[in-house]
């Protein structure tokens, strides 16, 4: 084995020494490509020890009707476990996750405030709320196994049109 590898590197050294720079620069993206590889390999095989079988919650058709996710998350393949990790496999028992859990992905409450800033021009961007400032829970109006609601619509109902027509995008 020790012969194969001292042959493999005295035949290299001298490619490299032939094939000037083309010649390097292809080896060594080579070799990126291949630590890459493994990499991935190595991080897939860590995920899938991550999370074993007593975690995993079995997703059936009838559970995807119960509790139905909003499609941008389906669209990113996020199933009951990316946001009820350690809570078992019963979905009925099951708690809400929270700001917290929300933010977990989506970033600071300041950060969602500045990506809906568009909104902002009519102070009515309900991430940096006029009344609350950051103060507002996510679940106040996003639900993600039923419909959302706009809680601004408690009070503004005659305004809400007229504000969101001119700052949705």
């Amino acid at each position: 084995m020790i012969l194969f590898f001292y042959t493999l590197t005295m035949k290299l050294n001298y490619i490299f020494k032939k094939g000037g720079m083309k010649v390097r620069i292809l080896f060594s993206l080579l070799g990126i490509f291949i630590f890459s590889l493994v990499s991935l390999g190595a991080a897939n095989k860590i995920s899938t020890a991550l999370v074993n079988e007593s975690t995993v919650v079995p997703i059936t058709h009838e559970l995807r009707e119960k509790y139905p996710i909003k499609p941008h998350h389906a669209k990113l393949s996020l199933d009951c476990i990316h946001c009820h990790d350690g809570q078992g496999k019963d979905p009925e028992k099951f708690e809400a996750i929270g700001d917290e859990g929300c933010l977990a992905c989506h970033g600071s409450k300041q950060k969602v405030a500045l990506r809906t800033g568009f909104m902002d021009s009519f102070h009515t961007n309900p991430h940096n709320s006029f009344h609350d400032g950051l103060a507002y829970h996510c679940d106040d109006c996003h639900q993600v196994h039923q419909p959302s609601k706009n809680s601004c619509l408690e009070c503004h109902e005659k305004e809400l049109p007229n504000w969101m027509k001119k700052v949705t995008p």
